[in-house]
């Protein structure tokens, strides 16, 4: 018996197992269906590529086809080990836009503002800036923002020349007091070592007693006796296990496990659930609803310097550079590759920016799994804020099949009609005179890809997912709502979501820091404490 489960050891549930586990009367259980974090390539900042080749530490998901991708699947990674995708992502630390937040707390989810969240973005980061009005100095993630302009490589400057030249503004503090323009990103890793969940927080509370990790562990179901969660049941390497709780079941799985594990044990929508031979415990329509992604869409540019990080990428130089971080935290390998980061307008009458670029100075396809073998510079685009929405629905009552994930991208045309527009704007900056010296032709595209038609579909052909998959199980007070501003599952007792898939939609920027200020956040709800709003 245990007084907290938590199920799913990721960003958010990390961050749980060490707050609530800090009384040393109570006690917690986390558990994760993955393993130790203990690889190398998890530690280094750079270890994003091989993890991403190896498909280490990942559910290695797959989309249903995309009628909105020309009938495509996706690769839709999710992370599947200690720390979750805060161990296997890009180390992007950004929050998204202000607006993002008063817009949840406006659709419904009260106390979930701007000004009430700030406390714990401040609360669990230690800011190579110290600590000021946007920014935490004594939080457990250390975080570092990119190399002044001047320092920056000559790609990296001339991104933020091209977009001043452009007219395009410049944020000094991309999670200051304005998002829109181009920045240097912040990003969680400092003396050359990841800051995931587990390697932080975790790792500062594993010598509790009264904290049990167990690794290895698939949660199967969600034992109820009548509304009230009790328990998990999950398989350990064949056996089938049991653990039990008077207090409070606490899903962490993310956009894509945890309204899995909610369907699989009765709690969703009912047609679905009896399609599948499953009891209905508690009807939840919203549970799987809402699913949202940033898809990412590229301008591919040779240049005619040999200035990219194509060297560090062949086989001999890249197993140097591992060597270099392994014996010596030195070497190309302290860094995840991204000097500069922009939010940008498609259109000047919008309130807040709709299109984020990461610029990146290498080619390459397939999620990073292959590197195209000419020097040369990309803008990825996204789209910030999109209106497709989609849903995860498991496949069959199996625990064990993967669920049909279907981000539904581009079913909103305004959506391609953003992305297009987000191309243009990526070919406007390369054509800027700070580009001369190293432009070379356009990879991709192609200079002749020119109408909107042609536009269209080359974003059908060769958008990926960017991982920032949301919202299947939204937070909100309305009758689809899964859970409410507390973060409990509706129709349910003793049953919390906590992870991206409680979002009402995806912030506009990556989304690891944002499940971290959720946790932080559900954390003190579910002790009932409370920081001060800003």
């Amino acid at each position: 018996m245990t007084d907290y489960i938590i199920v799913g050891a990721g960003s958010a549930g990390c961050i749980l197992a060490n707050r609530l586990s800090a009384d040393p009367t109570v006690r917690v259980t986390l558990l994760e269906a993955g393993g130790k974090d203990s690889n190398v390539l998890y530690r280094m900042p750079a270890g994003f590529f091989g993890i991403m080749k190896a498909g280490i530490g990942n559910w290695n998901y797959e989309t249903v086809p995309q009628p909105g991708l020309n009938g495509r699947t996706m690769y839709f990674p999710r992370g599947k080990v200690l720390g979750g995708s805060s161990t296997i992502n890009g180390l992007v630390f950004l929050r998204g836009n202000q607006g993002d937040y008063d817009g949840w707390a406006q659709s419904g989810a009260t106390g979930w503002s701007y000004d009430d969240c700030l406390p714990y973005f401040r609360k669990l980061e230690s800011h190579s800036q110290g600590d000021t009005q946007y920014h935490g100095s004594s939080g457990p993630i250390r975080v570092t923002t990119a190399a002044p302009v001047e320092e920056m490589s000559p790609v990296g400057q001339a991104w933020f020349k091209a977009a001043e030249s452009a007219g395009y503004p410049v944020s000094e503090d991309l999670n200051g007091a304005s998002q829109e323009g181009i920045g240097r990103p912040d990003a969680n890793f400092a003396d050359g070592v990841r800051q995931s969940a587990s390697s932080t927080y975790l790792k500062e509370a594993l010598e509790r007693s009264n904290l049990q990790v167990i690794t290895g562990a698939h949660a199967t179901r969600i034992v109820m006796d009548g509304k009230r969660a009790t328990g998990i049941e999950y398989m350990q390497r064949g056996r089938r296990e049991v653990i039990k709780t008077e207090g409070e079941i606490i899903l962490s799985g993310g956009a894509v496990n945890s309204p899995q594990l909610l369907q699989l044990s009765g709690i969703g929508e009912p047609e679905l659930l009896r399609k599948h031979g499953i009891s209905v415990v508690a009807e939840a329509p919203g549970v799987g609803e809402g699913l949202q992604d940033h898809a990412c869409f590229m301008i591919k540019q040779r240049m005619t310097k040999p200035w990219s990080a194509l060297p560090f990428t062949q086989p001999f130089k890249a197993t140097l550079a591992l060597m270099q971080y392994a014996l010596f935290k030195t070497g190309p390998t302290l860094s995840n590759g991204l000097e500069a980061m922009a939010f940008f307008k498609t259109r000047a009458e919008l309130e807040y920016p709709d299109i984020q670029f990461h610029f990146l100075n290498l080619l390459y396809e397939d999620h990073g799994r292959k590197v195209i073998q000419e020097h040369g510079f990309m803008a990825s685009a996204n789209i910030s804020r999109p209106r497709s929405r989609g849903s995860v629905k498991i496949a069959s009552a199996d625990p064990f099949a993967d669920p049909l994930i279907d981000p539904n991208y581009f079913s909103d045309p305004e959506d391609l009609r953003t992305a297009r527009d987000a191309l243009r704007i990526a070919r406007e900056l390369i054509a800027t005179s700070a580009f001369d010296e190293f432009r070379g032709t356009e990879y991709e595209p192609g200079e002749n890809v020119q109408s909107d038609e042609d536009l269209d579909q080359y974003i059908r052909n060769t958008s990926n997912s960017i991982y920032h998959a949301t919202s299947t199980c939204r937070m909100g007070s309305d009758p689809k709502a899964v859970v409410n501003p507390q973060l409990q599952v509706n129709g349910v007792e003793g049953l919390r979501v906590v992870d991206a898939s409680v979002m009402p939609a995806v912030v506009s920027s990556n989304t690891n820091s944002t499940v971290m200020m959720i946790a932080e956040k559900a954390a003190d709800m579910i002790l009932n404490k409370a920081l001060s709003a800003a």
